[in-house]
Formats: structure tokens, C-alpha cells, sequence
């Protein structure tokens, strides 16, 4: 049976096989299905987006009715790629979204999702409907490198956020006003911010428990085959392998402190010192558990940044060196080809000469019932 989203003049609509059904608009009803507008940019992330849905479609099959529906928006007004080159119908303009928001009263929310952003800014006939839902305090969802969208319109001054870690370094350096977070998923005055992927079920998950509570949540993960769910305390680095067999607390909060210090070092006895251990201790946790000595990974956090820097923006390398501690180009130069095998030079010519998502001109189609 083809189950099919679509947004009528009426409000939010579904169809099954050729029935189709229309939602109250009536904002005061509390049983009226809520609509979410998902919005999605060239080589979006379909792991992000059907993380993020997954939880919704589940609480509607547990509830039995059609407590959540959604709608598919595209800048074509016909359909979108996501990264796998695979097309998503996409029935609605994006300029489109403010009028049909206001006609249909019951709007859950508002999602971008996005990922590997190659050409950021904001559409121009996105920017006042992305307001709009501000102003009238509808949540607006950023999945993975959607986040950089709101940071350019200006929607995050003052505001907590976090964006995919391949994507972090180059978001601090480019925007000051967000207070950028490396949680999985933050929210902060109604915009919520996602690293995307797995994460989006995370996130989906905690809107669903402020609306419908933790028993129907915890019935929603293991319907998913998900023993839990992260909350917005969890890093996006909390994975490491041996963050599960580490029995101090000391390793992390050093690691920490090298994250916040890479332009200015912070010498080994000045983080053994904050910590209240010896050097030695703190040398001793470094090579039980990383195999490696505090200098060496301090060296390696510099220069991971430093590649995210050249991959994902246009700032001068000599400026990026300095910004990872190097006082010297030439000895950024061997550092960075002993950890990843290449030049900055090179490293930047090949993100330049990566291929993208070629642009298909496409013809708006009237929608199929």
C-alpha cells in the first residue's frame, strides 16, 4: 500500500492507495494532526532524515492514528538528491512555506536538513518563512550542516548550537555570535541544532518526550531496536574506544583542555597541574589508554583541525598553521605531511577539485494523488 505526504490548501494531507485525507486546521485541537515541514538542500543527508522521521512514524503506529504528518520541501518545487544520489520528491517551493503555515495553524515544526554544504547561503525566499517560524515560535530543526544555513541568515546570535564535528573548526572560525557546543544536539530559544546522522534519532526522540512523554519514548526506542537515547549532554566524540574502559575522569578533562588550546598551547605541566596529578600520571593515562604520549596526541588534535580548516574553508594556510600553534609554515608543512600523508597545498587542491552533485534542471510536474 503507497503511503504518500503532501500539504493542501486545507492544511496537512495524506493519502493511502488513491483516499486521500485532509487535517483540521483548527490549532486549538489538540487531537489534529501536527504537521513538519521538511526542508532539504542539494546532497542532503538521508541517514539524518530518516533517523529524524523514524521516531515520528513509529509514535504514530503506536498511538494508531496519524498523530504526526509531514511534507517534503525543495527549491524546485519537484524533488531534491540526497548524497546517494538518490531523489526525494519534493512537492513544495520553498517560498511556499510562510502562506501555507498560516492556513494550516496546527505547524509541529519546521526541519532543514542538509550535509557537505559546497555553496553556503541561505535562499533569499527561505530566509522569511525560516523568520517567520521565529517570530511565531514554531521550532526550526537544523540537521547536520544545516546549522551554517542559520548562522548566515543571522538566526543564531547569542545562540547555543552544534553542527557536525568534520564541520566544527570551519564554523567557529567563520561565525562569532553562536555559541557553538560539541553536544550532539542542543536547543536553545526554540531552534533546536542536530550533528545529524544517528544523532537526528536522538534529537527526535527528546521532541517527541516533551510532547508525549517518557513512557511512549522508551516504547518508540525499543520498537527501533534502541536500548536508549543520548540527551544533549552526550559529545560527538563520545564514542572513542576508550572512553568505556577509562576508570579516571582525569584523561577526558585533559583532552578537553587541549581541544579548547590549540592556537595557544597550554604546556603539559600547566594541564597536569589543573588537573591536580603529576606530568607523569598524566603521561602514564595517555599511553595506557591511547597508546601514545600527551605530546604526540596534542600534535594530532592540532593537525586534524588544521585539515578541517583547509577542507572546509578559503582561509590562507599560513593563517590556519597559526591558528593550530604552528609558528612556522615550513614545520607545519612536515608535521601535516607526516600525519596525513600530504601537503596543506595538496590537501586543498583535492577538496577544489572534488566533484559535486552535478544541477539538473527539472520540470515542475502537477502532484500525483
Amino acid at each position: 500500500m503507497r503511503t504518500t505526504w503532501e500539504w493542501t490548501d486545507g492544511g496537512a494531507a495524506y493519502s493511502v492507495g488513491e483516499v486521500a485525507t485532509v487535517s483540521r486546521s483548527d490549532s486549538t485541537d489538540l487531537n489534529a494532526p501536527a504537521t513538519i515541514a521538511i526542508i532539504l538542500f542539494p546532497g542532503f543527508s538521508l541517514l539524518s532524515l530518516s533517523s529524524f522521521l523514524a521516531p515520528f512514524e513509529k509514535a504514530n503506529a503506536i498511538l494508531k492514528r496519524q498523530r504526526f504528518r509531514w511534507t517534503f520541501v525543495s527549491q524546485s518545487g519537484v524533488s531534491e538528491t540526497c548524497s546517494l544520489g538518490l531523489v526525494m520528491p519534493a512537492p513544495l517551493r520553498f517560498s511556499e512555506i510562510a502562506p501555507k503555515m498560516r492556513s494550516a495553524g496546527n505547524t509541529e515544526m519546521v526541519v532543514l536538513v542538509a550535509d557537505g554544504i559546497t555553496e553556503p547561503g541561505m535562499p533569499s525566499d527561505l530566509t522569511g518563512p525560516i523568520r517567520f517560524c521565529i517570530r511565531q515560535n514554531i521550532p526550526v530543526v537544523a540537521l547536520g550542516t544545516a546549522t551554517w544555513l542559520l548562522a548566515e541568515m543571522g538566526a543564531l546570535k547569542n545562540i547555543e548550537c552544534t553542527i557536525h564535528w568534520e564541520r566544527m573548526a570551519a564554523f567557529s572560525e567563520t561565525f562569532q555570535g553562536p555559541r557553538v557546543t560539541d553536544a550532539i544536539y542542543t536547543e536553545d530559544g526554540g531552534i533546536w541544532s542536530c550533528a545529524g546522522q544517528t544523532s537526528a534519532f536522538d534529537l527526535a526522540v527528546a521532541l517527541l518526550e516533551r510532547t508525549l512523554g517518557t513512557h511512549l519514548t522508551m516504547d518508540i526506542c525499543k520498537s527501533n531496536v534502541a536500548q536508549g537515547v543520548r540527551n544533549q549532554t552526550h559529545r560527538q566524540t563520545g564514542w572513542l574506544a576508550w572512553n568505556s574502559s577509562c576508570t579516571s575522569d582525569k584523561l577526558p578533562q585533559a583532552i578537553s583542555l587541549m581541544e579548547t588550546c590549540l592556537d595557544e598551547l597550554l604546556p603539559l605541566d600547566r594541564i597536569a597541574r589543573t588537573l591536580t596529578i603529576s606530568r607523569r600520571q598524566l603521561e602514564r593515562l595517555f599511553e595506557t589508554y591511547l597508546g601514545t604520549s600527551p605530546h604526540k596526541y596534542y600534535l594530532k588534535l592540532r593537525l586534524d583541525r588544521a585539515r578541517q580548516l583547509i577542507e572546509s574553508t578559503n582561509t590562507p594556510i599560513l593563517e590556519i598553521a597559526v591558528a593550530c600553534g604552528f609558528v612556522s609554515s615550513s614545520h607545519f608543512t612536515k608535521c601535516y605531511r607526516l600525519e596525513h600523508g600530504c601537503t596543506p597545498t595538496q590537501t586543498r587542491f583535492s577538496r577544489m577539485n572534488r566533484p559535486t552533485i552535478p544541477k539538473k534542471v527539472r520540470r515542475r510536474v502537477p502532484s500525483q494523488q
